[in-house]
């Protein structure tokens, strides 16, 4: 469970950066410090550029929306005072007594109206001269008696019943419609009172005031920038706008805003099209309403012009910025660039540094510390390593010189040949399987021998103790003879036989041992399995902790075996043991099938 756990948090770890083993972990130091740089400076600059956009936004949001709300009042009070003007230029014809005696006298005779229409000619003319704007001055009349000149005096039935019922129900207030076509060249609006100055019940006709539509226009086409103006009626028609490309003729047909416009003035905001749009109006005292409108993206230009230069001053900065960082960064590991390649001739055993001073800083301290501690290790090479080196040669060979070669197989088979003359059979074949043991064991000071060589080393050393032990031995062999051929560090089995003779022998019955030799893949199995007394798991414990065994024992500990493997092959090699009280032990040997060049020297 440890294991798994340990193998999950390894792996969350390799994906984070920065980490040890994170991918991040491998570019070199100078893009790392270029990216952290990075980092510290875009972060800000995103930060402020964003803080900015914000802050900037929000004002000038609020900005346009007092602009929009001023500019709209200044609409209002604009259209409220010209018709108010032409209100009160009704007010003269409404009030004109000499007017509405014309208009009430019932005529007999055609030359008696003569002077009403003399006055009617010069009155009315006279308001269209001095108001450009008005396009018709007309009054409806009832009376059948006075003379129609389709001008000026035109009958009541002519006049559109719209305008009729809205005038006569207004009592002598001043009315509005417009044209059906407000894109018309004559289009206009229509100013309409009855004439009621005695009766309101029985008004004596009702005056019109047809005014054009650049009326209205003139006192909005200047806020048309970026905006749209628009002056509706109560049922939302459009009387004047500043936008003339304009197809519809009712406002609601292009925004949905009905219910929105219901309170007398207000602002909104509304998304049509995937385009949002801000809103904002007010009703004029005659019932109809000025409307302004205009897209956010508009709205926001301003912002938008404003963030684009903070970003265009910031991406100018930034490359300036990473332009001195890349060279920042290039001097400040230019000089650990140096200070690895010393230290990477160091590694490789060559210590002839060439560092230069490199400052006062920590990079500067780092290489004076670091030659400091290469002549150091020099010098403790030269004076532990090489003189350590000398004494175990030297010790090497005083025991080479002790136990010479030629010297102990002559003396071996000097002892042999005298214990047959001495008919001492046993003898005499004890002292021959001591000589071939010998003759493998020494193998001319070499230790890379053929599997073939360890068998037979292994045999020699069975058939010694067989003579000791008087039959109590019992050799089993399971041998791949395909393998006799591979190498082998030698001394690497009769350990353990020895280990079995010395320790897993209990009773008279003797021991079995059994040694085996197969193919495992890659690599080559030599197993020693016997049927002895085996061991606890402390003593098994001590046994694979102690280089050296046991007194009595081999010269050549578990553990010194294990090295030996280790030292050769690789860590992925060596020895394994199990071993149960009473059951027995079992002891694995893995080797490499292909040894490295380094340690398949040919043998001997």
């Amino acid at each position: 469970m440890n294991t798994e756990n340990i193998s999950f948090w390894d792996k969350i770890a390799a994906r984070i950066p920065f980490t040890r083993t994170g991918r991040l972990a491998r570019p070199r130091l100078r893009h790392k410090f270029f990216l952290i740089f990075l980092i510290v400076i875009i972060l800000p600059f995103s930060i402020l550029i964003y803080y900015s956009y914000t802050s900037t936004r929000s004002t000038i949001t609020k900005q346009t929306y007092t602009a929009l709300n001023v500019t709209l009042a200044q609409i209002n009070t604009n259209v409220e005072k010209r018709l108010d003007y032409y209100n009160q230029l009704s007010n003269i014809l409404y009030m004109d007594a000499q007017l509405r005696n014309y208009l009430s006298t019932d005529y007999e005779q055609a030359f008696y109206y003569l002077d009403a229409f003399q006055y009617i000619n010069r009155t009315l003319p006279s308001l269209m001269t001095l108001n450009s704007n008005i396009q018709n001055i007309t009054i409806f009349t009832g009376n059948k008696t006075l003379y129609s000149d389709g001008q000026y005096v035109k009958y009541m039935e002519e006049l559109p019943a719209e305008i009729k019922e809205k005038a006569l129900k207004a009592a002598g207030s001043t009315v509005y419609t417009h044209t059906d076509d407000y894109t018309a060249p004559d289009a206009h609006f229509t100013l309409a009172r009855s004439l009621s100055y005695f009766s309101l019940q029985h008004p004596y006709g009702i005056l019109t005031l047809d005014i054009s539509d650049n009326e209205l226009y003139s006192l909005i086409k200047m806020e048309n920038n970026n905006k749209s103006v628009y002056i509706i009626d109560e049922n939302g028609r459009i009387i004047s706008t500043g936008d003339q490309n304009l197809a519809s003729s009712l406002l609601y047909d292009l925004y949905p805003i009905q219910k929105e416009l219901g309170g007398k003035s207000g602002h909104f905001d509304l998304k049509m099209n995937g385009q949002e749009r801000f809103f904002t109006y007010n009703k004029l005292s005659n019932g109809w309403s000025t409307v302004i409108t205009v897209p956010y993206d508009e709205l926001l230009s301003n912002t938008n012009k404003a963030t684009g230069k903070i970003i265009w001053f910031s991406a100018i900065t930034i490359s300036i910025a990473i332009l001195l960082l890349y060279f920042t960064t290039k001097v400040l590991t230019k000089r650990i660039e140096v200070l690895l390649q010393q230290i990477r001739k160091v590694e490789r055993g060559d210590f002839r540094l060439s560092i230069k001073p490199m400052g006062h800083d920590e990079i500067g301290q780092l290489s004076f510390a670091f030659n400091k501690m290469a002549a150091t290790i020099q010098s403790l090479i030269q004076d532990v390593y090489v003189k350590e080196i000398a004494m175990k040669e030297s010790e090497l060979n005083t025991l080479q010189a002790q136990i010479n070669p030629h010297f102990l197989y002559n003396t071996l088979s000097s002892i042999s040949s005298l214990a047959l003359k001495e008919g001492a059979g046993q003898v005499y074949r004890m002292v021959n399987y001591l000589a071939k043991y010998y003759r493998v064991s020494l193998n001319k000071g070499k230790r890379i021998i053929l599997v073939e060589q360890e068998i037979n080393l292994v045999k020699n050393y069975v058939a010694i103790q067989d003579i000791r032990f008087r039959d109590k031995l019992h050799m089993h062999y399971d041998l791949d003879e395909e393998l006799f051929q591979r190498t082998t560090i030698k001394l690497i089995l009769q350990p353990f036989i020895e280990n079995c003779i010395n320790h897993a022998m209990w009773d008279e019955s003797g021991v079995n041992i059994n040694v085996k030799l197969k193919r495992d893949g890659h690599d080559m199995l030599l197993q020693v399995i016997d049927d002895g007394a085996g061991m606890t798991a402390e003593q098994l414990d001590q046994a694979m902790q102690k280089s050296d065994s046991v007194p009595g024992a081999s010269g050549y500990g578990i553990k010194n075996v294990d090295d030996r493997i280790k030292l050769t092959y690789g860590g992925e090699y060596g020895l394994s043991m199990f071993s149960k009280p009473g059951i027995g032990t079992a002891v694995t040997i893995r080797i490499p099938l292909d040894p490295p060049p380094s340690a398949a020297k040919a043998p001997g």
